[in-house]
């Protein structure tokens, strides 16, 4: 008997002694414990490796320009930004957790953004640290800022919403009916860069100032006046901005126009707003766009069109003697937006032309684009090596292949097949 209630007595101390510990190991800590990152910056350093700066949701709601730290600042009603000097980004995110009263927390992160300078020099140590962070969004879009991402974040004021978080959730999907950009995540970029058939892009970034515009316009005069051009149409321009260069009148704030073409880790380009379409035609996530093409009836005039995909694009990739020769056939389905009393768009034979005229619009756009990004960037952000692999039998022979570098001799042939249709409610209707 006196056995049975030792084992007892035993079983309930050890009992007692495991719930204890449980409870001591998994307990969560609080929410108004943590420090929820919002968005989180990488800049080169000025006296250690890197700067990171964490842009936190204020938990006050309240405004916080009563921060006086010459490393925070306001940056919204409802967020901070921080930023320190460190040697990586674990150590950093260390002493941020010594610095402030609550734990941070990165599960709530909607961007990274990284500076121009700073992805130049490569990033594959950051992708990394982050991806092995099981607490980081890799969900949290990937953003190359043409200022550093101190700034970026500081200047990042909503506009039509009330918060930051739901203001970065809502940007990259822009994507969607302008084309103008692709709406990358930290997954999407690590996935490419490990891919030996393809490399990375990201969203280009930048404060947005209508001073730049005036200096682009001066460079452009300058340009056609000294190779005796025409001034560079409001089609060409429209479509020809990137990130911070847009006319938009208003204050210091954010925009996210065109693409950041990588070389594996490193930055190598950019992509304008018309090239960043091309690009999302030749990986079919063309939701929708528009484009701006000359009027086939009278000089000068030209006509609006919404484009979206009918089907893939049509990939072909040969080898001859080594070099890469590829064919893309691209269907779309066209909307012609521009229309007034004079429009000759209104019967089959002149939407036809229009038609005609869009092919080779787009041919001669994305076929500049191809070769923009093989000969000047030497880096498949199509993921054309994906159609190529099937050459090789064995996996080391691809990889001696070396797609990339080969990439850059690749020749392109483009076929476009447009569906046009009038305006939708006078010939609909």
């Amino acid at each position: 008997m006196n056995s049975f209630y030792n084992k007892v007595i035993i079983f309930i101390l050890i009992l007692s002694l495991f719930l204890v510990s449980w409870f001591q190991f998994n307990h969560s800590p609080e929410i108004s414990d943590l420090a929820y990152v919002i968005a989180l910056g990488l800049d080169v350093g000025d006296t250690n490796n890197i700067k990171l700066s964490l842009q936190f949701a204020s938990q006050g709601g309240g405004s916080s320009d009563s921060t006086s730290s010459e490393n925070s600042s306001s940056t919204a009603s409802d967020s901070i930004v921080n930023t320190i000097e460190c040697s990586s980004i674990s150590s950093g995110i260390n002493l941020f957790n010594s610095y402030l009263s609550k734990e941070i927390n990165l599960s709530h992160c909607k961007v990274l953004v990284i500076s121009e300078e700073l992805a130049s020099q490569g990033i594959s140590e950051y992708i990394y640290t982050l991806m092995n962070n099981i607490q980081f969004n890799t969900d949290a879009n990937v953003i190359i800022s043409k200022n550093g991402s101190e700034d970026f974040l500081k200047a990042s004021k909503p506009v039509l919403e009330k918060m930051s978080a739901k203001y970065y959730e809502i940007i990259p999907t822009s994507s969607e009916y302008t084309g103008y950009t692709q709406n990358i995540t930290l997954i999407d970029f690590f996935s490419s860069y490990l891919d030996t058939a393809s490399s990375p892009v990201a969203i280009l970034g930048s404060i947005n100032n209508p001073s730049t515009q005036e200096e682009y316009a001066k460079e452009i005069v300058s340009y056609n006046n000294s190779n005796n051009t025409s001034p560079l149409d409001s089609s060409e321009k429209d479509s020809s901005y990137i990130a911070g260069e847009t006319p938009i009148d208003s204050k210091k704030n954010i925009e996210n126009i065109g693409l950041a073409v990588f070389n594996k880790d490193t930055f190598v380009g950019e992509l304008n707003a018309m090239q960043s379409l091309c690009h999302l035609i030749m990986v079919n996530e063309l939701k929708s766009g528009q484009i701006r093409i000359p009027s086939p009836f009278r000089e000068g005039e030209y006509i609006d069109l919404s484009i979206r995909l009918a089907k893939n694009t049509d990939k072909k990739v040969t080898l001859e003697n080594g070099t890469p020769y590829i064919e893309c056939s691209i269907y779309l389905t066209s909307r012609i937006l521009s229309m007034d009393e004079n429009s000759e768009n209104l019967n089959k034979e002149t939407i036809n032309k229009i038609g005609d005229y869009t092919n080779k619009y787009l041919e001669n756009n994305i076929s500049n684009y191809l070769y923009k990004t093989s000969k000047e960037y030497n880096t498949d952000i199509d993921g054309f090596g994906n159609y190529a692999r099937k050459y090789f039998t064995f996996w080391q022979d691809w990889q001696d292949y070396n797609w990339i570098n080969n990439y850059k001799n690749a020749f392109f042939k483009v076929n476009v097949y447009s569906n046009i249709k009038s305006s939708y409610l006078l010939m609909e209707s």
